[in-house]
């Protein structure tokens, strides 16, 4: 309803609003949201993308007595902080290697910085015609992704908070004695064996498969930041393109981003357990 008033047309609103929620990033035109002249309907379909991109048992805490608690979450401060860096970086190269005003730069960044880092996939500009440096920007915020039990892709938030906490913890103790005790925490609780092994993992698979397929790309004659910048958007299940894909893509190339959507959807280690052989031959062992 909000996109509807705003824009004043009804199936677009439809269209636009169900890919946002879904970090979808589908578009009815041709150019994504580059084809929709308001600014006012661009934001107000990518901030649902953001609300999209939050852990949704956040929306439980918000909407509860615990309001406060919620609006200091670890993951929603993360995540602004992680569009707030985007931008900025964003920003300035659009200002300075592509010659736009800093408003209508600013525009632009923070947009495409919200698109990636929630993985929604919408644009309002060519990403062919910016240059390396600020696609590796948004390769990085594509990779890290939205919070974890959202419908955003990437690696997660949390776990590369995880993963930040426990180098800190590593540095921590070598300037400890050897008796002290340190366990890593955060948001005030201590991170449990098991869940930073999870974390390490997943983002251990998750680097090894976009290796693996920007291999495969540069095999086939492609300029390394692109192809880099398409495998990690299909890896990240988020949509944005340099150019690459298209329908004269080499059908090997498609099956290979199809792959990595899959993988990225799945988080990896959901597929690896399905076609594990022992799940399929034989009898589990009893405990």
């Amino acid at each position: 309803v909000l996109v509807w008033l705003i824009s004043g047309n009804g199936m677009m609103a439809v269209n636009h609003v169900l890919a946002a929620v879904s970090t979808g990033g589908f578009s009815s035109f041709d150019h994504s949201l580059a084809d929709i002249d308001s600014w006012y309907s661009r934001f107000a379909i990518i901030s649902i993308s953001l609300c999209g991109a939050l852990p949704l048992t956040l929306y439980v805490v918000i909407f509860s007595k615990k309001w406060r608690t919620g609006i200091y979450d670890t993951e929603l401060l993360a995540l602004l902080s992680a569009i707030a860096l985007v931008t900025l970086l964003l920003s300035l190269s659009f200002h300075f290697n592509l010659g736009m005003k800093f408003q209508e730069a600013l525009g632009h960044a923070l947009f495409l910085g919200m698109s990636s880092q929630t993985t929604a996939g919408f644009s309002t500009l060519d990403l062919s015609s910016i240059d390396n440096g600020a696609k590796l920007s948004v390769i990085i915020s594509m990779l890290i992704g939205g919070s974890v039990g959202s419908t955003a892709g990437g690696i997660k938030l949390l776990r590369l908070l995880i993963l930040l906490r426990l180098i800190q913890v590593v540095i921590q103790r070598a300037t400890m004695p050897s008796q002290a005790v340190h366990y890593p925490k955060l948001g005030g609780k201590v991170l449990e064996d098991s869940e930073i092994q999870r974390a390490l993992i997943l983002i251990l698979l998750f680097i090894g498969v976009i290796i693996i397929s920007w291999f495969v790309f540069l095999l086939h004659g492609y300029a390394p930041m692109d192809a880099l910048f398409e495998v990690v958007s299909a890896s990240a299940t988020v949509g944005l393109s340099v150019g690459i894909s298209s329908a004269d893509m080499p059908e090997l190339l498609k099956l290979v981003l199809c792959l990595d959507m899959l993988l990225g959807r799945l988080e990896i280690i959901a597929l690896l357990v399905v076609l594990y052989l022992p799940n399929w031959i034989g009898k589990r062992k009893e405990l």
